[in-house]
């Protein structure tokens, strides 16, 4: 298990909105190298179109790509379901112009966070029905939900509890992305939403892996 801890500091004055730090700088580093051995793998010897969610996965999708010597299309499309300052989904994806991707592709789609997975299963069904060969999915994070997942994501960096988090791309009211780790938002700083519990142990979703190198 990844331990978190608040010993690298955020730095800067966006301190005093942090309350903890959830998934550290290096922890991505290590696990973002692994993510793009492990998609590499399984695309071995085909050519790969990757969809990129903005705005929050694109420093997710610029570190992950530079690990992978495969040969790669990117195209990118504007999805949400978070609306302003809201820290909640509000379950009604909205799709921007639909990217080109051509039949018979193999289609990655790169996300920074699933939650719902309403946003993301919306998306598969649209580029599915685009005509794509397969499609299949890869996140940063997961969210952990009491009910149990709606939805799985292909490939999936580290799985995360309730929190809301920003950094490392994820952000509030489109503040916070420029973070280099993944945090835990102060009360104060969510404009007068319900307080996020504390910080915890995020859970690498490979496994206990935390001293493995690259």
């Amino acid at each position: 298990m990844a331990k978190s801890t608040g010993a690298d500091p955020v730095g800067g004055q966006m301190d005093g909105d942090i309350e903890s730090v959830l998934v550290t700088r290096e922890q991505i580093r290590r696990r973002v190298a692994r993510l793009g051995r492990e998609v590499s793998r399984a695309y071995a010897g085909r050519e790969l179109t990757i969809v990129a969610v903005l705005t929050g996965s694109l420093i997710f999708l610029a570190d992950l790509i530079r690990q992978m010597p495969t040969r790669v299309r990117i195209c990118v499309i504007s999805v949400s379901s978070y609306v302003g300052k809201s820290t909640k989904s509000n379950g009604k994806p909205t799709l921007s112009k639909l990217p080109d991707i051509r039949s018979g592709a193999d289609v990655l789609i790169v996300d920074d966070i699933l939650d719902t997975g309403n946003t993301l299963g919306a998306l598969v069904d649209t580029v599915r029905g685009m005509g794509a060969a397969s499609v299949r999915t890869c996140v940063l994070l997961q969210k952990r939900h009491a009910a149990g997942p709606r939805l799985e994501a292909d490939f999936v960096g580290f799985e995360v509890g309730e929190e809301f988090v920003v950094g490392y791309g994820l952000d509030h009211d489109n503040l916070y992305r420029n973070l280099p780790e993944v945090c835990v938002l102060r009360q104060h700083a969510q404009v007068g939403k319900t307080s996020p519990r504390p910080g915890r142990r995020v859970q690498d979703a490979i496994g206990d892996r935390a001293g493995e190198g690259v």
